[in-house]
C-alpha cells in the first residue's frame, strides 16, 4: 500500500532522473559541516578553530541562500545553478588546499565563506520541480514526503561516510567526497532542463519578498526552533553516552532517532490528510514537544534509545507540513525563495542549537542539556499557535 503511493509519483516523465540526481547532490548537506570540523581538527588539533570555520560556511549560506533563491526564481535553475555551483566547488577545493598546505588561517575563512555564499540548495530546487509537476494534486503531498524521507537517508549515511573517509582514508577525503557529490549530483540535476520550473522575470515579482509575508515569518521561526532541536540532540546525545561510559553508542542512538523519522515520513506520505495545514502544524509541533520532553528524564542509554525512537516519529511529518505551508503561502514566482527560507532557517537553528547545547553541557552536563531541544520544540509550538491566523492560506488544505 505504501509502496504503491510512492510509485505513483514517479510516473511523471523525468521524475526518476531529477529526484535521483538531487539525492546525490544533497549528500553534502550532511557531510560538509562535520567533514570540515574533522578535517581541520585532524590537521591542527584545534576543535574551536574547526568549529568556527565550519560555522562560517553554514552562517554565510543561511544569509545568502534566499538571495540566490530569488535569482533562481527569476532566471531559472540551470541558469543560476551552474555558475554558483562552479564557484562553490572551487571554493571548497581552495579550503582543502589551504588546510592541506597550512596556508594562513584567514584563507580558510575566506574559502569557507565563498563556498557557503554560492552553495546551491538542492533540496529546495527538487521540491520546486515536484511542485511544478503536481501542484494542486494529492500527489504533491506524497512527493514532499518522499523528499523528506530522502533527507533522513542523507543524514543517516552522510555523517558515517564522512567520518570514515576523514579518519581512515585521509584528512581531506571526507570534504573531497562531499565536494564530488555536490559537483556530480547537482550537475546531473541541472542538465535536466525539461523538468525545471519556468523562470519568472522581475516584472512578475510585483508582490512583497517571501520573508515579508507574515505566514513565512512564522514558518521561519518554527524552522529555526526545530533546527535548534536537531542540532542540540546530536551534540547532547554524544555527551550523554560519554558520561555513561559508552561513547561508541552515540552513532547508533542517533541512527535510531533518524530511523524513527524515516519510518514516520514514509507512512505520513502515504496518507492524504483532511486536517487543514494551519491546524496540522500545531498538532504535529505539540507531538514534537510531548515526545522530546522525556529526553531530559532518561536515566540510562536503554531508555534514551526508546525516547529517541518515539521522538523521531514526530520529525518528518512536521517538516513535510512546513514545506507544504510554504507552497501555499508564497506565489509561484517566489516558490524557490520560500523553500530556501525554510531550509536555511532550519540550518541556522542547527548551528545555534549545537553551540548552545555545547555551552550547557560544559556548565551542567548532558542531562540538563537535553532541556535545549525541549526548549526549541516549545518555541516552535508557541510560535505556530500564536501565528496560526497567518498560516491559513486562501486555498483549501492539501488533502
Amino acid at each position: 500500500m505504501v509502496a504503491k503511493h510512492y510509485a505513483e509519483i514517479f510516473r511523471a516523465p523525468g521524475s526518476k532522473g531529477f529526484s535521483s540526481a538531487a539525492f546525490v547532490g544533497r549528500l553534502p548537506m550532511s557531510m560538509l559541516g562535520l567533514g570540515t570540523i574533522l578535517m581541520i581538527k585532524e590537521s591542527t588539533g584545534k576543535y574551536a578553530l574547526a568549529g568556527v570555520v565550519s560555522g562560517t560556511l553554514a552562517l554565510v549560506q543561511a544569509f545568502f541562500g534566499p538571495f540566490l533563491a530569488r535569482l533562481v526564481d527569476r532566471r531559472g535553475q540551470a541558469e543560476v545553478g551552474f555558475p554558483t555551483l562552479a564557484v562553490s566547488v572551487a571554493a571548497l577545493c581552495s579550503l582543502m588546499l589551504c588546510v592541506r598546505f597550512d596556508e594562513p588561517t584567514w584563507s580558510w575563512f575566506a574559502s569557507a565563506a565563498v563556498a557557503g555564499a554560492f552553495l546551491p540548495n538542492v533540496g529546495a530546487l527538487v521540491r520546486a520541480r515536484w511542485t511544478k509537476v503536481y501542484t494542486g494534486t494529492r500527489h504533491l503531498h506524497t512527493a514532499y514526503s518522499f523528499e523528506a524521507v530522502m533527507d533522513e537517508v542523507v543524514f543517516m549515511i552522510g555523517p558515517i561516510l564522512v567520518t570514515f573517509l576523514t579518519l581512515q582514508v585521509h584528512h581531506e577525503a571526507g570534504v573531497g567526497a562531499a565536494t564530488a557529490a555536490l559537483a556530480l549530483g547537482t550537475s546531473a540535476f541541472l542538465v535536466q532542463r525539461r523538468t525545471q520550473p519556468a523562470p519568472h522575470p522581475p516584472e512578475h515579482h510585483t508582490g512583497p519578498a517571501a520573508i515579508a509575508i507574515p505566514g513565512m515569518r512564522v514558518v521561519l521561526v518554527c524552522a529555526v526552533a526545530i533546527g535548534v532541536m536537531f542540532g542540540s540532540v546530536e551534540v547532547v546525545t554524544v555527551a550523554f553516552t560519554e558520561e555513561h561510559g559508552h561513547s561508541d553508542w552515540a552513532g547508533l542512538l542517533l541512527a535510531v532517532y533518524a530511523g524513527g523519522s524515516f519510518v514516520a515520513g514514509l507512512l505520513f506520505g502515504a496518507v492524504h490528510w483532511s486536517v487543514p495545514l494551519d491546524r496540522r502544524v500545531v498538532l504535529l509541533l505539540a507531538l514534537v514537544l510531548v515526545t522530546a520532553a522525556p529526553m531530559a528524564l532518561a536515566p540510562n542509554i536503554g531508555v534514551l534509545a526508546l525516547v529517541l525512537l518515539l521522538a523521531g516519529f514526530a520529525i518528518s511529518p512536521t517538516l513535510i507540513t512546513l514545506v507544504a505551508l510554504v507552497e501555499h503561502l508564497v506565489p509561484a514566482a517566489r516558490l524557490t525563495e520560500g523553500m530556501v527560507i525554510e531550509t536555511t532557517g532550519a540550518a541556522l537553528g542547527v548551528t545555534t542549537g549545537s553551540a548552545v547545547a555545547g555551552w550547557v553541557i560544559d556548565q551542567s552536563g548532558a542531562h540538563t542539556a537535553y532541556l535545549v531541544p525541549v526548549a526549541g520544540s516549545a518555541l516552535a509550538l508557541l510560535t505556530a499557535q500564536l501565528g496560526s491566523r497567518w498560516l491559513r492560506p486562501g486555498d483549501p488544505a492539501i488533502e
